[in-house]
């Protein structure tokens, strides 16, 4: 997220600097599973996404780099009548909305798109062929280029330890390598956005959870075509990566907390139920696992925009899963935001206060 801000803005001469305590990419994008999709809950949530899946079609010749994307489709598995009744209202907003391939599909076409699938108790599926996944290394290593091009000055391995504040606004950060004046500051510190937000005397409403991803080893069963398969009432999910599959799954019974080591337990239940819905999957062997955090806030949404507590302080942050997804248009519409007073996608949905207002629209399309 504050690669891609930091090229929209320096693409448009602001005299940007990016602090990143450890290194570009090393926390939650790094270990993101690398999904693009559209199908939300939220029409906000669409149109930010249609937005993104355009930019991340042309990044390559925006940024010069190319991001691996490949749009091989989501695949959304349901198996509760409730479940399907919510989607039948949702592809409704899809279509109204302009996302026209998503589809629904049923058990047996399901079956053929993917052949590992168990379909026994499957009720229907919608599909959306624009959807797919991204090279997440690719897409920050691009932007982080491309903004640098533009004169941003990225600075890692340099942490942001306390935020100057007078006179209701923001006037500089203090940082491990000496103190930088401003009077703008993007709080775009996903996991650990409350922590910005607290040295400058904010509660912003981000809490970290663990989120578990395994890659399997060779695996010709789930060919690099296979959409990205998701269970949707249990949270697991599966796609091609490399010669192998990428699984994971979310355990909704673990608390908040920034503990990023590899739950074993855990894992033998993600693959049980992986088993369950593609049984094939269950001789597959775990080549490599890690987990990464999710920054949710309570409705699963993003916080984006200006914090009015405290001129000058922004928030990017809180994308509840969606970060890496959401990053290009949410980088493009704050800019507008900023620059122009105005961005071409409204995005007061996701201003900071709504919390205060008790305005909550959960994002239940949430993995």
């Amino acid at each position: 997220m504050g690669c891609a801000l930091a090229y929209q803005l320096a693409k448009r001469n602001v005299d940007v600097v990016l602090l990143e305590r450890e290194t570009l990419g090393s926390q939650s994008t790094g270990r993101c599973a690398g999904g693009v999709r559209q199908q939300f809950s939220m029409e906000a949530n669409v149109r930010l996404q249609r937005l993104s899946v355009r930019l991340f079609e042309e990044f390559e010749q925006e940024t010069g780099h190319p991001p691996d994307f490949r749009q091989i489709g989501y695949l959304f598995v349901l198996t509760l009548p409730q479940h399907v009744e919510d989607f039948r209202h949702n592809m409704e907003m899809w279509h109204r909305v302009g996302l026209a391939d998503a589809r629904w599909v049923d058990a047996d076409e399901a079956s053929r798109m993917v052949p590992v699938l168990n379909v026994e108790d499957v009720l229907g599926c919608t599909f959306c062929p624009s959807d797919g996944v991204a090279s997440p290394a690719d897409v920050t290593s691009g932007y982080a280029s491309a903004a640098r091009r533009h004169g941003a000055r990225l600075r890692e391995g340099v942490e942001v330890v306390g935020v100057d504040v007078a006179g209701g606004r923001v006037q500089g950060v203090r940082t491990s390598a000496g103190e930088i004046a401003t009077r703008l500051l993007f709080n775009c510190a996903g996991a650990w956005s409350s922590s910005i937000g607290r040295l400058a005397g904010l509660e912003i409403p981000v809490l970290p959870y663990r989120r578990h991803v395994a890659v399997t080893g060779s695996f010709p069963a789930v060919p690099r075509g296979n959409p990205m398969t998701v269970d949707f009432q249990s949270s697991l999910y599966f796609h091609p990566e490399g010669d192998g599959v990428l699984i994971g799954m979310s355990d909704r019974a673990e608390p908040p907390g920034y503990v990023t080591d590899v739950n074993w337990e855990f894992l033998e239940k993600m693959f049980a139920t992986a088993a369950g819905r593609a049984p094939a999957l269950a001789s597959a062997g775990v080549k490599t696992a890690w987990a990464g955090l999710y920054e949710t806030t309570p409705d699963h949404q993003a916080i984006l925009g200006p914090v009015p507590e405290l001129e000058g302080f922004w928030c990017a942050s809180g994308f509840s899963g969606h970060g890496f997804m959401q990053a290009p248009a949410a980088a493009l519409l704050l800019a507008q935001l900023l620059l122009d007073r105005r961005s071409e996608i409204d995005i007061s949905p996701f201003a900071f206060t709504r919390f205060a207002k008790g305005s909550l629209v959960s994002e239940r399309n949430v993995i």
